[in-house]
């Protein structure tokens, strides 16, 4: 070959790509896993399960009727099949007419106990209920309506509020739980400062150490500032510095493009951790209220005895409702009677206890 002679390669032939329809649809990633585990290789059944998988999951919601049962206290062992039997055997109704039957499992396929049944009409879903304390393998099943909730406990106050929200009726003061021991009233008050003005802090001490306790109670001037502080966060208003260059500059240029007042930018400021520890913030009562609560009645039985105490002193005593009678604090304590047995007599104790004792002898004189 010559340097002027240059061959040129041949071009192939491209060939156009048949698409054929009919044929199946390849395995997926998944299915060519799941046959590398089980050690066989992948078929067309193997690929269309999931779709069928999906199928079968969803024609079971597209079933659900107005009139359905909950079926209760079931053995771990009672199946779908089961369940069919014992309605169909023990009601006049056909096998047809119950549409749907959802037996909850665990990771054990094992059912959790219960069972949700539907039917196609009403008098099917009033012959299933009349079947409730029936046995079924060796148990009284309990069967309800599934859209009563008839029996069930009423919520309590505390478990109707959302979690995270505030216990108690709002207040002025606060109890902040869960603080650090080296927690002062100086920096709780900073930190709560950005919630309102402060009233008062009260931070509980050791009395050796004087350091805090874990626990202290904050008032605030107003309830908007002791809510937010339960809330957990401040909504603060952002000063950009860039927008403020720019309103400058408008103005200076004669407010050409003169546009409506933007509402001021917000973000959220939080303040439930201090020092690194997440505390524990609700509402607090009145001192009164908290006193009263605590000690109960002593604090009138306190105020009560010392006013009958200074009225002693004065050689009156208080007049019960009923006429005649004293009341029962204000009655004198009877002595303790003393044994009529003793040990030593008086004369002995006396000398005994080194006391001076009058002397009952009588003075004789000699001439």
């Amino acid at each position: 070959m010559t340097d002027g002679q240059t061959k040129k390669r041949k071009i192939q032939e491209e060939q156009e790509l048949e698409i054929n329809l009919s044929a199946p649809e390849p395995p997926s990633k998944k299915a060519l896993r799941k046959a590398k585990k089980k050690g066989t290789e992948p078929t067309e059944s193997t690929t269309q399960a999931p779709a069928d998988e999906k199928s079968s999951q969803k024609s079971p919601a597209e079933q659900h009727s107005d009139y359905g049962i909950w079926i209760g206290n079931l053995a771990f062992s009672v199946t779908k099949d089961d369940l069919r039997k014992f309605l169909t055997s023990n009601c006049s109704f056909a096998d047809t007419t119950i549409t749907r039957i959802h037996l909850p499992k665990t990771s054990d396929a094992k059912n959790k106990g219960f069972a949700y049944v539907d039917f196609s009409n009403e008098k099917a879903l009033l012959e299933a209920l009349g079947l409730s304390e029936h046995l079924l393998t060796g148990r009284r099943v309990l069967i309800k309506n599934a859209k009563s909730y008839e029996g069930r406990p009423e919520k309590s106050r505390d478990e109707e509020q959302e979690p995270g929200s505030a216990t108690g009726s709002p207040s002025k003061r606060i109890f902040v739980g869960n603080l650090s021991f080296d927690a002062t009233k100086e920096a709780i008050e900073e930190h709560f400062g950005q919630c309102g003005a402060l009233k008062n802090v009260h931070v509980a001490t050791f009395q050796d150490t004087g350091k805090c306790k874990g626990y202290a109670w904050v008032e605030f001037e107003q309830v908007a500032a002791a809510a937010a502080a339960v809330r957990g966060f401040v909504m603060v208003n952002e000063d950009d510095e860039d927008e403020n260059m720019e309103e400058e500059d408008e103005s200076d240029a004669g407010n050409k493009n003169r546009s409506k007042p933007k509402k001021p930018k917000q973000r959220r400021v939080w303040v439930n951790q201090l020092l690194g520890r997440r505390m524990r913030v609700e509402f607090a009562e009145d001192p009164t209220t908290r006193y009263q609560k605590r000690f109960g009645k002593g604090e009138g039985r306190k105020r009560d005895h010392g006013v009958g105490a200074a009225d002693a002193g004065d050689g009156s005593l208080h007049e019960d409702a009923t006429e005649g009678q004293k009341p029962a604090r204000y009655q004198p304590q009877k002595a303790k009677q003393k044994p009529d047995y003793a040990r030593y007599d008086e004369d002995t104790v006396q000398k005994l206890s080194g006391n001076i004792v009058e002397s009952q002898g009588q003075k004789t004189t000699f001439d």
